[in-house]
């Protein structure tokens, strides 16, 4: 109940504002609740991401790639689906273990349900799901792993895009979900340039991970950028640091121009 309660809470609280949100897809860190835009009918994209994350100073992830392909069946729904190859580094022990493979692949969609306009944001609700046998064995887990969100974005001024998503997530080890939410904010520079600040976590009854991000993304056209991204924990459960580089890049399967 206080997971929803307070998911109700983030979406009452969303900005409105007088600007159309422009179509973008920031790539961040796997797992992030962040709103994604619907793409145009037919468009293709990839985003893959390639980082290391430390969580403690025993246990450290890389990450090479996290790699998510989006294909857009109209201008308001989209499947995808998402892979990440990590190798686990323990210090721990006294070999240092390192334990390399692929996580559970997840497939999903996202429907946008409202188009920004003067007196609303952009609506989009995203779901996937994590499959325990398309994984490698180091890395499977016990259940099916669900996660559900819900996204709102607003532009102002064509400058600033203004971000607010909460969810719900299932890790596949435990039957009880996480609540995850992402509050960002970007600014676009001479059209091409994007920096985006933005606050992010899951929170359970055990442990709560908060995480602050900061993203500089250069844009190309509207199906492909290139960024890097860097970001700390701000809680105890939270991963110490972050840093990787990204990018995303597509087409139209129709062949129709993207350029500005």
């Amino acid at each position: 109940m206080r997971n929803l309660l307070t998911l109700l809470l983030l979406i009452v609280l969303t900005i409105s504002c007088e600007a159309q949100v422009v179509k973008r897809i920031k790539k961040g860190r796997r797992f992030k609740s962040e709103s994604q835009f619907a793409l145009d009918k037919n468009d293709f994209q990839a985003e893959w991401e390639i980082g290391r994350e430390t969580i403690d100073s025993q246990l450290t992830t890389i990450i090479y790639p996290n790699l998510i392909l989006h294909y857009a069946l109209s201008d308001r729904l989209e499947v995808n689906t998402e892979m990440s190859l990590i190798t686990a580094k323990n210090k721990s022990y006294s070999s240092k273990q390192n334990t390399t493979g692929i996580e559970p692949v997840l497939v999903g969609a996202n429907y946008q349900v409202l188009r920004d306009n003067d007196n609303s944001p952009s609506v989009i609700v995203s779901a996937q799901l994590a499959i325990p046998f398309l994984s490698t064995k180091e890395f499977t887990i016990n259940y099916f792993s669900p996660v559900l969100q819900i996204s709102l974005q607003e532009a102002l001024y064509e400058k600033w895009i203004f971000g607010l998503s909460g969810g719900l997530l299932w890790d596949g080890y435990s039957t009880s979900p996480n609540f995850t939410y992402n509050a960002s904010t970007s600014y676009y520079y001479k059209k091409r340039w994007m920096v985006t600040a933005e606050c992010f976590g899951f929170i359970n009854d055990d442990m709560v991970q908060n995480n602050l991000d900061a993203s500089l993304a250069y844009t190309i056209n509207d199906l492909v950028q290139f960024g890097i991204t860097a970001g700390t924990g701000i809680s105890h459960f939270a991963p110490k640091n972050y840093f990787a580089v990204n990018g995303t890049w597509g087409f139209n399967t129709s062949k129709k121009s993207h350029g500005h």
